[in-house]
């Protein structure tokens, strides 16, 4: 491999990186759970947003979650809109 390929290939990982790491979190149900623009709309003009407003996002992507209307979600699912899936052995 020359210079020119490894430049190539190290630019390519780093913007492969960059995405990766600028994604939105996803919920279990693959849906992004809210773009920045969306919160921002929930935000005051000092860029806060209420307990109200939040609780209100959550129980609306709780509800989306929830196909089977049991009012209940698995752990592993709560655990994805948090960006996590990490399962006890």
């Amino acid at each position: 491999m020359n210079l020119k390929q490894a430049t190539r290939a190290m630019t390519f990982s780093a913007l492969l990186g960059i995405a990766a790491l600028s994604s939105p979190v996803f919920a279990a149900d693959g849906d992004a759970m809210a773009t920045r623009a969306e919160v921002m709309k929930m935000a005051n003009k000092d860029g806060m947003i209420s307990k109200k407003d939040f609780m209100t996002m959550m129980e609306k992507k709780f509800d989306e979650m929830d196909k089977a209307r049991k009012g209940m979600l698995p752990v592993d699912d709560v655990m994805k809109i948090y960006g996590r899936s990490d399962k006890v052995q």
